[in-house]
């Protein structure tokens, strides 16, 4: 704010018998309040520097300096909101090299939004394509996961169904199920060890060397009640999670599953995977599709 710091304008009086406190100030220059709210913001967002000369001097030390309480102050609380999302990617990272890299981020991702809950949103791209972070995958990784996490804290109210609300349809009818994942749910793709070292860090146990993987492995992240969750998802439940969250019925599921490993135990090892997201609430709808029609002969 720059309150007492601009000249008060002279009183009507002083202006000549016919004259306006409006026509005086335009005859003098002086910026109205839009324009001194503007020239303040853009010397923050953009470094321009036009607002110093409205900066009366204290013949103590320069505007830039006066003015760069604001500016300091700002790039400050925008590093806190930054850390306090991402928790474990500054402790990875350290004190002084977190902000190193947080001061980095904000400029060159001015902040777009009145809400500092989104403002930290480009970050995982930020760190995926700017070095030297870029040479370091685990951090846009880490980064991703922490937002993720957060994402399905914040992830709208649903219905979660139940292993009984899933028994009372007939089992001559599963076939045709077709389940509505809850939008508290993510799979992340992951490349590189982000999960153990987030876990690590998270747990205060010794913090695993960087490692990278290919193909990349699938990390689940959901809400179970009020909790965001996380756990690494094996090949083929990552496979039919995919299928299930694209509308695939019950039955193809199964068939899908015995082409990916004993066709014999198909059906006992999707009823485990169905089983398992019951329970960690990640659907939230079941529905029928309408049975095939069989051919006239």
């Amino acid at each position: 704010m720059l309150t007492g710091t601009m000249t008060k304008p002279e009183s009507p009086k002083s202006t000549g018998r016919d004259g306006t406190v409006a026509a005086a100030n335009a005859s003098r220059n002086v910026p109205t309040l839009a324009e001194v709210q503007s020239s303040f913001q853009n010397a923050i967002l953009a470094g321009d520097n036009a607002v110093l000369s409205l900066i009366p001097g204290n013949g103590r030390t320069t505007n830039e300096v006066l003015f760069g309480v604001y500016r300091n102050a700002y790039v400050g609380r925008l590093v806190e909101v930054i850390a306090s999302e991402h928790e474990q990617l500054k402790a990875y990272f350290g004190d002084d090299a977190f902000r190193t890299m947080a001061e980095a981020f904000i400029a060159a991702h001015p902040s777009k939004t009145q809400n500092a809950r989104w403002f930290s949103d480009p970050l995982p791209g930020f760190l995926e394509t700017a070095e030297p972070y870029a040479s370091h995958r685990q951090l846009s990784e880490l980064a991703r996961l922490e937002r993720t996490l957060a994402a399905a804290f914040d992830a709208a109210d649903a219905d979660v169904i139940s292993l009984a609300e899933l028994q009372a349809i007939n089992p001559e009818k599963w076939e045709r199920l077709v389940f509505t994942p809850h939008p508290a749910v993510h799979v992340l793709p992951m490349s590189s060890n982000a999960l153990a070292i987030w876990l690590a860090l998270k747990n205060g146990t010794d913090v695993p060397d960087a490692s990278n993987f290919d193909p990349p492995k699938q990390v689940l992240i959901w809400r179970q009640d009020m909790t965001p969750m996380v756990r690494e998802m094996a090949a083929e439940e990552a496979m039919i999670w995919a299928e299930a969250s694209n509308g695939v019925t019950f039955g193809n599921l199964c068939e899908l599953l015995a082409v990916f490993d004993d066709p014999d135990t198909a059906p006992l090892r999707a009823a485990q995977h169905l089983a398992a997201w019951l329970g960690s609430g990640m659907l939230s709808a079941v529905t029928l599709t309408k049975p095939k029609r069989r051919r006239k002969m």
